[in-house]
């Protein structure tokens, strides 16, 4: 007999409100923020490229930032290439998932199946791109290669996932927190394990569709996988902690309230990166003598003098800043003779002064 879903358990404490609290507070303050169509859709095309370069990295892919920017500025959709491929593809997913929140469709098989298809087009093929798995799954270390954690049964697979998706409907039919949804949904996915691949990358985009259903758009302006890629080993051991070994060795209701306050923390830092790339749309205005501009530009000195020398973009990836803010930070330093500019055009870049 297949065994049935049955949601984790979570304990809501003061620290979990607290970070609830901070979360919706800063999403008022990017939604009550004015600024030009144009200036948005930079934002968003940076915010893409992060998005599409830190999940796909998190799996192992080797493309550098930079050659994710120019993949996407190709407008190319297919590639032999099968790194670029992954990118291509979580590209035109994350598309594809905002379009399903906009048009309110449901969170049922379909959703979770098209997005895993769109996912591995061309990389897999039949039943393994937009089915669920018929075969065991195990995750290795990818270093000794020794098994870490044995994932559900197929055969149980259809009747957990659909549990899960009843449970997210239920959920957001209750009027539940869309930031706790998302977290639990992510663990719930990678847990059980659907797919023979692209279960982290398909947790990691449909996550971001619930915090939009809920009206939380941070993916607009900066991007939750670069959090969780910026210390990977915290993102697994959050995880790993409540995995056990195998599937069914997992205590049925436990409290994931460790992996909520993790995962609660890192969309916290994703606001936090959201509302620097707004407040440096601007140079020209008051945000230059605001606080956030001082601390950054206090950062950025510490930067300059461990790397010694950068380019523009270069300075915009170590900071998570948009092209403009990044250009505003490097004419101030220039202004208070902290670098020069050596060179000009693309081969420009910025020098920490003697």
């Amino acid at each position: 007999m297949a065994l049935k879903f049955t949601p984790s358990s979570l304990s809501i404490d003061s620290e979990i409100l607290q970070l609830l609290e901070a979360i919706s507070r800063k999403q008022g303050e990017l939604a009550a923020h004015q600024h030009s169509v144009a200036e948005q859709l930079q934002i968003e095309a940076v915010a893409t490229v992060d998005a599409v370069h830190f999940s796909t990295k998190i799996e192992g892919n080797h493309l550098t930032r930079d050659q994710v920017t120019e993949a996407l500025k190709s407008k190319k959709t297919k590639s032999p290439n099968h790194s670029l491929l992954e990118v291509l593809n979580y590209a035109r997913a994350r598309k594809i998932a905002k379009d399903w929140i906009a048009k309110n469709k449901p969170f049922n098989d379909e959703w979770i199946l098209s997005h895993h298809k769109e996912l591995l087009d061309g990389i897999f093929k039949g039943k393994l791109r937009g089915h669920y798995r018929v075969a065991q799954c195990v995750i290795q270390d990818s270093k000794s290669g020794a098994v870490v954690y044995m994932a559900a049964d197929a055969k149980d697979v259809p009747l957990l996932m659909k549990g899960l998706l009843s449970w997210l409907r239920q959920q957001r039919a209750l009027g539940a927190s869309a930031l706790l949804m998302a977290a639990q949904f992510h663990f719930e996915l990678v847990t059980i394990h659907p797919f023979m691949d692209g279960n982290g990358r398909l947790a990691r985009l449909l996550t971001n569709s619930i915090l939009l259903s809920g009206g939380y758009d941070v993916e607009r302006y900066a991007a939750l996988e670069k959090q969780h890629e910026k210390d990977r080993s915290a993102y697994y051991q959050a995880l790993r902690t409540l995995q056990a070994y195998n599937f069914y060795d997992i205590p049925l209701g436990q409290d994931i309230r460790s992996w909520v306050i993790y995962w609660l923390k890192c969309v916290l830092a994703a606001y936090d990166e959201a509302q620097s790339r707004v407040l440096g749309l601007r140079p020209s205005t008051d945000s230059l003598k605001s606080p956030q501009f001082d601390d950054r530009l206090a950062k950025a000195k510490l930067l300059f003098r461990r790397h010694k020398k950068l380019r523009a973009s270069e300075y915009a990836e170590l900071m998570g800043l948009a092209r403009t803010q990044a250009v505003a930070d490097l004419n101030a330093l220039v202004d208070d003779r902290t670098i020069e500019r050596v060179g000009g055009g693309r081969s420009t870049v910025y020098k920490l002064r003697d």
